[in-house]
């Protein structure tokens, strides 16, 4: 065949998107065409272009996982209403259901196991619903959907657990020893069936609406869309390196110093300020390297720019209100405190590295201090800050416990460093790994993994904490990432696995020490530590 049949997919899908107009027009006898409803599925079944947003080449038709109308919108909130009344309400009796139903299902775990497990669940369930509602608006919706539905995969799995297969601590088959169907069976028995049905149902709906959308992105590429931009200008996987070492630093204070934090309220909203100075830090970043030249469309790993997912204006508003939040929590926490000097101090010296890590007349990144000011504002110096406005003091274990997390942290920026050593070297910069060169770089990588497992075990040596031996479960990781980093295929997205590794080496650190504070060493509780490492693990891919 001649003309547009004998075209390949890739021209059959360029002429879908360029010129959808003509593919409409009536045909020519010497020049027989494909109608438009035809090229459409035959692009449809293309793979998506090598390159991404590189190739221009782009599916217009809207996801048909987008809200058109209102019906439309009203099925997604009965869908996942019921989700978001439900997580509002543990939240509001967030002590009572730890004390009467998540500790006891987990029991013999402590109950700070129980706080973290139901914190996971409000947080999944609750967010997890509101990217499947706003995926809706989303003109590529399918990245938030398949992320939303995942999230309350997790929620609903873990929730059966607690809620109704060992609810109260009294495991489903221990009720009595009728099946539910027999008329013997006990009431509660009938009623833990329904509901352990219901979820898993609910599962199952959500698994094939991830699907749907994996499947349609796959068959119909498009550029990123703008809540997409947005995500990516954040970076949320490099939020592990403010989470993992405050997750450490909580569980050290809580567990093994056994002192009492302030409150939920206050604990979280210190997390989230310094996510929002790591945001501005983020974004500051991400404007400097585009504007130097550093980051381009060939090399760069952070496409938020380089592939206009968002624009200058919209990035400068997003670091401008980061920025607000944390200064405003910065002045509550001084005030607080009672003007402590550790904390004036530290804040304002973590800010200013912060900003001036690629900004200023002097950026600290290309001057090679980009290590030192990450392992300051990531480590010892923002765990300070965090003591202090919590309890009120300084306690040398806590930083003791968080230095493995800050190599991992570390780590990330190397793996990122060492990928953009070509394009840094032309602009005049000098990262370390630059000053290294690229063999000793990897060197210096696989040191500091490996060293954040040493000095977590040097640590629980020192200080007679044997649940530093749980963060041996993300070792396998670590060791992934050794050899991960020597294949040039995968070194753009080097640093979003490292980030993703860091935070399964501080979940991992954490939960260790928050099950065994102590001298002894549980089989339960590194059997847990390793399911919930292999959790996050299957999760994050």
């Amino acid at each position: 065949l001649r003309g547009p049949l004998s075209a390949g997919p890739m021209d059959l899908r360029r002429r879908n998107v360029e010129g959808a107009g003509r593919a409409s027009s009536p045909p020519t006898r010497a020049s027989p065409t494909v109608s438009a409803p035809a090229a459409a599925a035959l692009a449809a079944a293309a793979p998506a272009p090598e390159g991404g947003a590189d190739s221009g080449l782009r599916d217009t038709t809207p996801s048909l996982l987008k809200a058109r109308g209102l019906k439309d919108f009203l099925a997604r909130l009965c869908f996942v209403g019921i989700f978001i009344t439900e997580n509002c309400l543990h939240a509001a009796y967030f002590e009572h259901e730890i004390d009467v139903m998540v500790a006891p299902a987990i029991a013999p775990l402590p109950r700070e196991a129980a706080v973290a497990l139901h914190a996971v669940h409000i947080i999944f369930g609750l967010f997890g619903a509101l990217f499947v509602l706003v995926s809706g608006f989303d003109a590529a919706g399918r990245t938030a959907l398949t992320k939303g539905a995942s999230m309350m995969v997790v929620f609903m799995t873990s929730i059966t657990w607690t809620w109704w297969i060992n609810r109260g601590g009294v495991l489903y088959w221990q009720l009595d020893p009728y099946p539910f169907w027999d008329m013997r069976c006990s009431a509660e028995k009938r009623n833990r069936t329904v509901h352990i049905l219901k979820n898993i149902s609910i599962v199952g709906a959500m698994t094939m609406f991830q699907q749907m959308a994996k499947y349609e992105t796959q068959a119909a590429w498009s550029k990123p869309s703008f809540l997409e931009g947005l995500v990516t200008a954040l970076r949320p996987w490099s939020f592990a390196g403010t989470i993992a070492p405050q997750l450490v630093a909580l569980a050290t204070i809580r567990c093994f110093l056994k002192i009492s934090l302030p409150g939920y309220g206050a604990t979280l909203m210190l997390v989230l300020s310094l996510l929002a100075v790591q945001c501005t830090a983020n974004l500051v970043n991400s404007y400097r390297d585009f504007e130097k030249g550093i980051d381009t469309k060939e090399t760069a790993g952070d496409r938020t720019l380089v592939d206009d997912l968002v624009s200058v204006k919209t990035l400068k508003v997003l670091a401008a209100i980061s920025l607000l939040w944390w200064c405003t929590f910065f002045a509550w926490s001084v005030v607080a405190t009672g003007f402590h000097p550790l904390v004036l101090g530290l804040a304002a010296l973590g800010t200013a590295l912060a900003i001036g890590y690629t900004a200023g007349p002097a950026p600290l990144k290309y001057m090679g201090l980009g290590d030192l000011v990450v392992f300051i504002c990531f480590g010892p110096g923002v765990i300070t800050y965090s003591m202090v406005v919590l309890v009120g003091a300084f306690h040398w274990e806590v930083v003791a416990f968080t230095v493995p997390v800050t190599l991992y942290v570390i780590a990330t920026l190397q793996a990122n460093n060492y990928r953009d050593i070509e394009s840094d070297s032309r602009t005049g910069a000098r990262t370390v790994a630059i000053m290294l060169g690229p063999k000793y770089s990897l060197v210096y990588y696989d040191l500091l993994l490996l060293g954040a497992h040493a000095t977590a075990l040097v640590a629980g040596w020192h200080y007679g904490c044997w649940g530093v031996l749980a963060s041996l479960a993300a070792l396998p990781q670590s060791l992934w990432l050794c050899l991960r980093i020597r294949n040039r295929a995968t070194l753009r997205t080097q640093d979003e696995e490292t980030g993703k590794s860091t935070m399964i080496f501080g979940v991992a650190l954490a939960l260790g020490i928050v099950i065994m504070p102590g001298s002894e060493v549980s089989a339960l509780g590194l059997g847990v530590v390793a399911f919930v490492v292999a959790a996050i693990k299957i999760f994050a891919d």
